[in-house]
């Protein structure tokens, strides 16, 4: 193989993962770090999609944070918790390195993903 030459790489295994997109409304919680908001955990109302978004006003913290949150995610998934319990499930913990914390509260619900993907990227 020359430099010149492009890799092929093929995915071996990958762990069961929610959609990560939904046509449906989202619940979503804040995450915070510091006690600044860094990104949304969001699931649907109505279907299996669940993932995080970065706010992207929080810089590096908040794309790092995405690593740990899709771990989480899988983890979730890969156990039988529903995305919406999986907004629940780490709820109140300790704030984590790079993960951040999730406040005990009530999930806020918008109408759609993009409201969410729209208010991540707000200033």
């Amino acid at each position: 193989m020359s430099l010149k030459d492009q890799p092929e790489f093929r995915t071996v295994h990958a762990p069961d993962a929610y959609p990560r997109t939904t046509a449906s409304a989202v619940r979503y919680v804040p995450v915070l770090k510091d006690g600044a908001v860094i990104g949304y955990l969001w699931a649907a109302a109505t279907d299996d999609a669940a993932q995080y978004v970065p706010r992207e006003q929080a810089g590096d913290a908040a794309f790092d944070a995405a690593v740990v949150w899709t771990r989480r995610l899988r983890w979730a998934k890969a156990n039988g918790v529903t995305p919406l319990q999986a907004l629940r499930h780490w709820a109140g913990e300790a704030e984590d390195a790079r993960a951040g914390q999730v406040p005990v509260r009530q999930p806020f619900e918008l109408p759609s993903l993009r409201a969410l993907e729209e208010l991540a990227a707000a200033a």
